[in-house]
């Protein structure tokens, strides 16, 4: 068995105020800082054999404290960053749901439907984020291998194991720095675990 831990990134400043991320390169706010922390002293594991982390700052800022714990380095992977969200990086959803509210309510109910200007397809985000997951649990057979990555991803991961349709991600919660644990098994058979687990925060 192979277990992946995927777990995503702390707060933002962008999360407090609301915006959308995507691929822009925003660090850690205070409490996300706190909550990295928190993750990297409590998460319960007594070993780990590899942590990988999207690019992105707030990615491998979130698990730079746990590889510390354990001596490990963090491999920076482009494959697990977020959902390229087009013209509406960075822009605030409540901006958004202003000027187009019809547009904002089918981005939740039934997003491959809309057209956003430059934003990911959501056919090859899966196979992005997925197809890379599950090259890492291949060539880490019978080993516990994290990886931090952010929302959408981790969502759209699930989609792919549990043959979810895509409009189904945003009824998945993923706080942040929320822990997610796959059982791999060695055909590549995988089970979901654990989901959205934030119990490391409660001290």
């Amino acid at each position: 068995m192979t277990e992946i831990i995927i777990i995503r990134h702390g707060e933002t400043e962008w999360n407090i105020t609301g915006r959308f991320q995507g691929h822009s390169d925003v660090p850690l706010s205070q409490e996300g800082r706190r909550q990295a922390e928190l993750l990297g002293q409590n998460l319960a594991i007594d070993a780990v054999d590899k942590i990988y982390a999207s690019d992105l700052i707030r990615a491998v800022e979130t698990a730079q404290p746990l590889a510390a714990r354990f001596g490990l380095t963090v491999e920076r992977d482009t494959a697990l960053r977020e959902l390229n969200f087009g013209a509406w990086e960075g822009r605030y959803f409540s901006e958004i749901n202003e000027e187009t509210p019809d547009m904002m309510k089918m981005f939740y109910r039934d997003p491959e439907s809309i057209d956003i200007p430059g934003i990911e397809n959501f056919q090859e985000f899966r196979r992005r984020v997925a197809g890379r997951v599950r090259t890492i649990a291949a060539e880490n057979k019978g080993k516990r291998v994290v990886l931090i990555s952010h929302g959408a991803s981790i969502r759209i991961l699930f989609a792919d194991i549990l043959s979810m349709p895509v409009r189904s991600i945003w009824h998945v919660s993923q706080f942040n720095t929320a822990v997610n644990r796959i059982r791999f098994e060695d055909d590549g058979f995988a089970a979901i675990t654990l989901m959205n687990d934030t119990t490391h925060l409660c001290v």
